[in-house]
């Protein structure tokens, strides 16, 4: 991790990068209430997956390459230390999946206290549905004269106890589902949109006075791809770094606003902090 503080004289200010490791891709981003930082990166040539968690004042790691394993006194890594991803957040909480046996499909729910590098509690017999706040709505799949059908129970998110079974019915699973917010509402999370879907596409971000782009570029002599990230007050560009260069298709939604804060991922390896103010 590098911090440093880099303000322009319009206020936004470059407050840390994070550096996840020499051939890591950085894969997910989420936030526990207290705004920790969460995330996984990849290691596409060892085929491998770990777990990170970063303080959002300096960028400093909290904890770095957890990986999930079955426990029990079992040290197999989950989805083979490869096939996991996030789920959700609750509080301090993190939860993580993983994958059906050679399915896009969700499988298992891991409870992960991810700055004390402990896994609360787990359930790899379920798949998560919704997030209810102090509750988790999850689901077992069976097959029943030859067709598959789910089985709903409702969980205490913080214990992973069964507090209700709701059955194989869908209506009531369906209104809890429907009632429960989006993670970027839930997360305080603002996404960029695609605006531009022209031969050079851009995303856009709108917070306060500011616009933060993500602009697409081809260089047609060698067919690949430049994704940059630029912060608009006005028609003033007030801050600008490259992305990625010279990749195959481009770099979508690798940017997000969190309070006051833009997260944005440069060259696959590097988690980036500028404050908006």
């Amino acid at each position: 991790m590098s911090g440093y503080d880099m303000t322009t004289p319009q206020g936004v200010s470059r407050t840390w990068s994070w550096q996840g490791g020499s051939g890591a891709r950085i894969w997910q981003l989420m936030f526990l209430d207290s705004g920790k930082v969460l995330g996984i990166k990849r290691f596409p040539a060892q085929k491998s997956a770990s777990l990170f968690c970063l303080d959002p004042e300096t960028g400093e790691a909290l904890c770095d390459n957890f990986v999930l394993t079955y426990g029990n006194d079992q040290d197999t890594p989950v989805g083979e230390g490869w096939m996991t991803g996030l789920e959700t957040t609750h509080r301090e909480l993190l939860f993580c999946h993983s994958f059906q046996h050679g399915s896009p499909e969700h499988l298992g729910l891991w409870a992960v206290d991810l700055p004390g590098r402990i896994v609360l509690w787990s359930r790899p017999d379920l798949v998560y549905a919704a997030n209810l706040g102090d509750s988790l709505l999850v689901y077992r799949t069976s097959v029943f004269a030859g067709f598959p059908e789910r089985d709903y129970w409702i969980l205490d998110s913080l214990t992973g106890h069964e507090l209700e079974h709701l059955g194989t019915g869908h209506e009531r699973p369906n209104l809890l589902r429907n009632s429960a917010g989006s993670e970027e509402s839930r997360q305080g999370i603002l996404l960029p949109e695609l605006f531009q879907a022209g031969a050079e596409p851009v995303e856009s971000i709108g917070h306060g006075a500011f616009r933060v782009e993500g602009f697409h570029c081809l260089a047609v002599e060698c067919g690949l791809w430049v994704s940059g990230l630029r912060i608009m007050m006005g028609d003033c560009v007030v801050y600008e770094d490259t992305m990625a260069a010279g990749a195959s298709m481009p770099l979508f939604n690798n940017f997000l606003i969190r309070g006051s804060t833009l997260y944005y991922i440069k060259g696959n390896e590097n988690l980036i902090s500028v404050v908006l103010k």
